[in-house]
């Protein structure tokens, strides 16, 4: 019985089945298994299927780009679309090093560190990984691509590729993040505005007071309090100044710090509605971050926990230690946590995704979907928890949302 593998090697200047080279490696009884699905030798239907050509036609009628690469990365096979993709023709690709050529990142370097062989290393598939490629002309090409190894007898003799292209739905998500920031910046500077115009009242009725007294001691204490309400616009305006400054690279942060410089933007909110704010945060080591982007989920999850409490409600905000029970790596823990009326539980399962929202009127439905990506580019995961009112226990009804975030900064970031 003859066996045939869905493969293409480059011999010398001439293409032909990789079942050439396989039969150094397995006889024509025993079986291959193959990457995205499964695939194994069989006998021939006809004799017409001996010809690679007729292979290279069924790859080529995928959607989806794949190639295969040999145990030491060179392209044993490539498709029409994957090589279309990359802006070369397919014989352009065969059995050369595909890393060098269109995966190479000045950042990553080392085809040590390329996803596509932790199959050589681990023997673990990859699915849908997000990752950049590079095309003949240098421009970048955003992919999601999956692999899986080729096992002879249980042997990794290779790995197959399949890989699509999304560069357009991931200029529309970074569209829509720009759209949630602007969103987050229209209510912030409401909330400012309140948050300043509140201390230029007291300094109004100060500076009256002020005019209308007749006794030095009476003067100077008006002074001292019209001098702490200035303090305080300072301190809002800084604030305000750090939420909106962009770094590109990460930086050492105090998150008890930034959690303590987001509160002092909604003080004024806290008071008028009667929100008692409970802090409790612990010595915790400081992460590197990008801190706008860390500032702005803090300001999502508060803002968030704000509008769901009704007045003379609770906030609770944590920060702790925390290894990673997965990996023991070192990070934090911070909780933002309310006992406002809970999620609605229709919502729950697309929590996360874009324009899901329980602010029909004033929310995007993007800060969560946002919030969740950046904490996931930087290491870390985020998780909730939630209980409506009118449950088991009257009394105890709310959200807790959970971010998990490293010490050391993430290879993403």
């Amino acid at each position: 019985m003859r066996t045939v593998c869905l493969l293409r090697v480059q011999v010398a200047a001439e293409t032909k089945p990789a079942s050439h080279l396989l039969e150094k490696f397995y006889s024509g009884s025993e079986r291959v298994r193959m990457g995205m699905g499964q695939m194994r030798t069989m006998p021939l239907a006809s004799p017409a299927w001996e010809h690679a050509e007729h292979w290279q036609a069924l790859l080529d009628t995928s959607g989806e780009g794949i190639w295969g690469l040999d145990l030491e990365g060179r392209c044993t096979f490539v498709n029409r679309v994957a090589a279309s993709a990359l802006g070369f023709r397919a014989e352009e690709l065969l059995g050369v090093d595909l890393h060098e050529l269109v995966h190479r990142h000045p950042a990553r370097g080392a085809r040590t560190e390329c996803p596509i062989y932790e199959i050589f290393r681990g023997n673990r598939p990859a699915r849908q990984l997000a990752d950049t490629f590079f095309r003949k002309d240098g421009s970048p090409l955003a992919v999601a691509l999956s692999s899986e190894p080729i096992t002879v007898e249980g042997r990794v003799r290779g790995v197959a590729v399949a890989l699509r292209d999304v560069t357009r739905s991931r200029q529309q998500d970074e569209a829509l993040r720009k759209l949630e920031k602007q969103a987050a910046v229209g209510q912030l500077a409401s909330s400012i505005a309140h948050e300043i115009n509140n201390p230029l009242e007291s300094i109004t009725n100060l500076l009256y007071l002020i005019r209308q007294t007749e006794t030095m001691s009476d003067v100077q204490e008006y002074a001292r309090l019209a001098q702490d309400e200035l303090a305080r616009v300072t301190a809002i305006t800084l604030q305000t100044l750090r939420f909106h400054r962009q770094y590109s690279r990460p930086v050492e942060v105090d998150l008890a710090e930034l959690l303590n410089a987001v509160i002092v933007l909604y003080t004024g909110r806290l008071l008028v509605r009667g929100v008692t704010v409970e802090l409790k945060l612990e010595d915790a080591p400081k992460i590197f971050c990008i801190e706008g982007e860390i500032r702005q989920v803090v300001n999502n999850l508060v803002r968030n926990a704000l509008d769901a409490i009704s007045e003379g409600g609770r906030l609770f905000v944590r920060l702790h230690v925390q290894r990673d029970w997965r990996t023991g790596a070192r990070g934090v823990r911070l909780i933002v946590a309310d006992n406002g009326e809970g999620i609605v539980a229709s919502i729950l399962p697309h929590l996360f995704e874009p324009f899901q929202t329980t602010k029909e009127l004033t929310g995007t439905g993007l800060g969560l979907w946002v919030s969740k990506g950046i904490v996931e580019k930087h290491g870390g995961r985020i998780a909730f928890r939630t209980r409506g009112e009118g449950g088991d226990v009257p009394d105890r009804h709310g959200t807790v949302f959970a971010v998990w975030l490293p010490v050391a900064p993430a290879a993403s970031v």
